[in-house]
């Protein structure tokens, strides 16, 4: 079964669990520069951090319904900046050298 295959394929990579990609959370406690308070009070910057494409201000085009009328807005500004003690959610890539930032959590 492919089950087991895949199973028996992460056995045995062998390693540690902080050698593998997981999900983490971190707490932002500085802007600029970037710098990220993850669970276990490790502080990562900006040197090991990736930003995802809808964290901070972007451009999107979008299509709407007004009273019945379609609209298109043509370059509609969003901004979904980090702040100082956002709770944010991050994969930690293998080897843990790199973090990719993909979520801002609204609170």
């Amino acid at each position: 079964m492919a089950g087991d295959y895949l199973m028996n394929l992460l056995n045995s990579r062998g390693g540690k669990d902080s050698e593998y990609a997981d999900v983490v959370y971190g707490l932002v406690t500085s802007v600029k520069p970037l710098k990220i308070q993850l669970a276990n009070n490790m502080v990562i910057d900006d040197n090991f951090i990736i930003l995802g494409k809808h964290i901070g201000k972007y451009k999107l085009d979008a299509k709407a319904t007004i009273k019945g009328e379609k609209v298109t807005i043509k370059d509609m500004e969003f901004d979904n900046s980090l702040k100082k003690d956002d709770k944010v959610t991050m994969i930690r890539m293998d080897g843990g050298q790199q973090f990719y930032l993909f979520e801002r959590e609204e609170g």
